[in-house]
């Protein structure tokens, strides 16, 4: 596995990436790009991988804030629009051309606005877990995600980062992963080890990046996207996930594209790609077959 790599963006913001897998690739096995969600880091994509790097050049990257990507520098860096203009500049300095790009999370998001500006930079979607926007609207989280917006909207940056470091610490203490699988959040099949890495990760996040991230995240909004794709999509919705339920997310994705590909996981929480790796990897390299030869 190569070592993290540097990118600084146009407001100095330092992203951490690494390109992994088929160097060269070819015209059978496009590139993919693997955008992560909130609060998470590249650790997540770790069962996919072996499937996918002995035929694909993968590249990934750590949102700022998140993993070892450095805080944004200014609030603008920390938009969905700023992500996805990341991911062009990222596949511009590593010399990928065109990719299927693949979403978690809220890097669905990312992707979608990735297509809306560089569409040459797209060869394909993959929309894993997450809405298309208004992503606070379609949870079934404990807390109403009206609630959740108005804190990260209107509180002030201490006040913000306070209870965040309170709710992050919460997640290393002994009942953290219990109470993640309570909630529907991590999958009764996933590791202890991917649930502890998950947990430990999330009070590192850089809070105030991750509030501006979190509000720009709930205001946006690529339905309209989704409805004009052209490309090879697939969408992959869990039955268990209280973030991006099935039945008010995935199959309203679906709808609004009815020529992709719907993967249903009806044990799939959120973190399904801890344990539903071989179905998520399999579903992902059908896609990426799609692509025409030569693009």
């Amino acid at each position: 596995m190569e070592h993290e790599r540097i990118h600084c963006t146009t407001d100095g913001t330092r992203i951490a990436y690494r390109v992994v897998g088929q160097r060269a690739g070819t015209r059978e096995a496009p590139a993919l790009v693997l955008t992560n969600g909130l609060t998470t880091s590249t650790l997540f994509w770790k069962h996919v991988l072996p499937m996918w790097t002995p035929r694909h050049t993968v590249l990934m990257w750590d949102l700022p804030g998140h993993g070892l990507s450095g805080p944004a520098v200014t609030d603008v860096g920390a938009t969905v629009d700023a992500q996805a203009r990341c991911v062009a500049q990222l596949m511009a300095a590593v010399g990928i051309e065109h990719a299927v790009q693949v979403g978690w999370s809220t890097g669905c998001q990312v992707v979608l606005e990735t297509y809306r500006l560089f569409p040459q930079r797209c060869d394909a979607l993959a929309l894993i877990l997450g809405a298309a926007g208004h992503v606070l609207e379609t949870t079934r989280l404990p807390v109403p995600g009206s609630l959740i917006y108005a804190a990260a909207n209107f509180a002030p940056k201490p006040v913000f980062k306070g209870v965040f470091h309170l709710l992050s610490q919460a997640t290393r203490a002994p009942l953290g992963p219990l109470l993640g699988r309570t909630l529907g959040l991590v999958g009764p099949d996933a590791a202890a080890e991917d649930v502890r890495a998950m947990l430990m990760h999330i009070p590192t996040v850089h809070p105030a990046t991750l509030q501006t991230l979190l509000c720009s995240l709930a205001e946006h909004d690529a339905s309209d996207v989704l409805a004009s794709a052209t490309l090879p999509l697939l969408i992959v919705a869990g039955e268990q996930d209280p973030f991006a339920p099935a039945e008010l997310v995935g199959a309203m994705l679906h709808g609004i594209a009815p020529e992709s590909e719907l993967l249903h996981l009806p044990q799939g929480t959120h973190t399904a790609l801890l344990d539903h790796a071989r179905l998520i990897g399999e579903a992902v390299e059908r896609l990426a077959a799609r692509v025409p030869l030569g693009r």
